[in-house]
């Protein structure tokens, strides 16, 4: 396998493990800061897997290898 496909799965993979965690349940035990933290993981797993989605678009379109 190349070094570019080699990259393009482990972001892919990364991708879809965060995916799978964005729908984990958080039990907050209805506490304002429990569901504060909640949201913020949700917001930071999505900006994580935006920005991974955006380097795996780079190395597709930069890559030669």
């Amino acid at each position: 396998m190349n070094s570019k496909q080699t990259i393009l799965n482990e972001l892919n993979s990364r991708i879809e493990r965060l995916n799978k965690h964005y729908d984990d349940e958080k039990n907050t035990n209805n506490n304002p800061q429990h569901e504060m933290y909640a949201a913020q993981s949700k917001l930071l797993n999505s900006a994580l897997a935006n920005e991974l989605r955006s380097i795996s678009e780079f190395v597709e379109q930069n890559c030669t290898d």
